[in-house]
């Protein structure tokens, strides 16, 4: 290659660089680099997570998420990320209207501080000859301290012996039964019940369980579990930010407790700082509580954090209030 002015080889050759260094500093950012299914049911919602965090000192903009198949799927929670800031993608397979291997690209393109893409390959099996419906173990919202219950039916075409071995279940809060609902001509279907305890702790509950087959070639089929267990109480806020206050200084906070039915509210205190909270405590029994509480900030300077226990009658654990802030110098 030849260039006919000095100048323009040079811009050419910057150009390059930067757009090559804008590909490694992108590609620097995202955990995974390929995301391979396996082998899933038709009708099945299992979902992969792909965390990308900004760990370089420049804000980064991410203009679209896209997908070269509509075989694929994919959605992120935050486009702008400050330094040192995650955004989760996630991506999923379309079972319903695509079947066999599928193979798809996820195309994450960052329009901030450069021009950018980064290509992530997704791969997938679907089988054809397994079914789930609904595709995925869903509970809903779950009220702590009772049980949960959700059902999916699993329908099977295909070999005469075909059955189901096991139900690989990690999480202890969860327990499966499964039935069989039919069984003849090439076709085998089983309800597989699944229960959650109601030990379960508030929060979140995502969870990949194994349905275990004797087909030797692919015995295991993954399942997602989702649900949310929620308090009894809700708290507001949850956290306290006395932001920066003075040695000793007195501040004011106003918490309000809702509850499903009427209590009441019997000691409030902090779990380290003890005599450092005082709290207007109304012995009526209510749904909901308004508690006025004074809080006495540390005597030595720098950030501090503890938290508010709010104890309630009948209620084995204490209503939890995370308190930050700062004492100045």
């Amino acid at each position: 290659m030849s260039c006919m002015k000095l100048s323009v080889c040079v811009l050419s050759l910057l150009t390059f660089a930067s757009s090559a260094t804008a590909d490694q500093f992108t590609d620097a950012m995202v955990s995974t680099k390929k995301v391979d299914f396996g082998v899933i049911a038709t009708g099945t919602d299992v979902p992969k997570m792909i965390k990308i965090k900004n760990v370089h000192a420049q804000t980064y903009v991410i203009q679209e998420v896209k997908t070269s198949c509509s075989c694929a799927q994919a959605k992120i929670d935050k486009q702008v990320l400050q330094p040192g800031e995650t955004a989760i993608l996630t991506v999923k397979m379309n079972t319903r209207n695509f079947k066999q291997r599928k193979d798809s690209n996820v195309i994450v393109v960052f329009n901030s501080p450069r021009y950018t893409e980064v290509r992530i390959p997704v791969t997938a099996y679907i089988r054809t000859d397994m079914v789930f419906t609904p595709g995925s173990v869903q509970f809903g919202n779950v009220d702590l301290g009772t049980d949960g219950k959700a059902v999916v039916d699993i329908a099977y075409a295909g070999r005469s012996d075909w059955d189901i071995e096991d139900i690989k279940i990690t999480n202890p809060n969860l327990k499966a039964t499964l039935e069989a609902t039919q069984s003849g001509l090439g076709a085998i279907n089983y309800r597989l019940t699944i229960m959650m305890s109601k030990q379960a702790p508030v929060g979140r509950v995502r969870d990949l369980i194994t349905i275990v087959t004797n087909d030797r070639a692919n015995p295991n089929v993954p399942l997602l579990v989702d649900g949310q267990v929620v308090p009894d109480i809700a708290v507001s806020p949850p956290i306290v930010n006395l932001e920066t206050v003075a040695a000793g200084a007195i501040s004011m906070r106003s918490i309000v407790l809702k509850g499903k039915k009427p209590f009441s509210v019997t000691d409030v205190d902090l779990k380290d700082m003890k005599d450092s909270v005082t709290a207007s405590i109304q012995k009526a029994v209510r749904p909901v509580q308004v508690l006025p509480v004074k809080f006495k900030a540390p005597m030595t300077a720098g950030r501090f954090k503890d938290e508010l226990l709010i104890k309630i009658a009948d209620r084995k654990d204490p209503i939890r209030v995370t308190v930050i802030g700062t004492v100045a110098q």
